[in-house]
């Protein structure tokens, strides 16, 4: 039997034959496609717990991101300490000669005072899973630093999160 497709949108007893005769075929593909779909979140992004994890997935080109809450991170001296929470993808890096990964990001924004600034954020990945967290930021037009440089240090698991997408 040939179902049309003209015949599959009427209400025709024609069309519930081609309906009854599709379905046992088509079941196992929409269960396996609904399948798949739950299971997507589940594997949608990998906990990277150590710097020998965040280097292979970086080398093997996966999407690594980071979440850091610099509550749990310790001020250096002359920071305040911060409540601050946030993200970001890691666009570029580089392995320096003592074995740092080093990566950074930056992004337009407004102070508290309603000025426009320009915002540079570092990380440095040590050897020891150690993270160093420095930020620094910019006036505009002009790019005079605004304040002083605010810099944390991190742990891998303990104020810094790395995931691979």
């Amino acid at each position: 039997m040939l179902c049309a497709l003209g015949s599959l949108q009427s209400r025709s007893p024609h069309s519930l034959a081609c309906l009854e005769f599709a379905m046992p075929r088509l079941a196992p593909t929409v269960i396996a496609a609904a399948l798949c779909a739950s299971a997507l979140p589940a594997i949608a992004s990998e906990s990277l717990n150590t710097r020998a994890d965040v280097i292979a997935a970086l080398d093997a080109g996966y999407d690594v991101s980071l979440s850091t809450d610099l509550s749990r991170c310790p001020p250096e001296e002359g920071t305040p300490v911060s409540r601050t929470r946030g993200g970001r993808h890691i666009d570029a890096y580089r392995i320096t000669e003592d074995g740092t990964v080093a990566f950074s990001g930056s992004h337009f924004t407004v102070a508290n005072d309603g000025k426009p600034i320009q915002q540079f954020m570092r990380y440095q990945l040590r050897p020891d899973g150690s993270v160093r967290f420095t930020t620094y930021m910019y006036d505009l037009p002009a790019l005079q630093q605004r304040g002083p440089v605010l810099a944390y240090q991190c742990t891998i698991n303990q104020g810094i999160r790395f995931h691979a997408d």
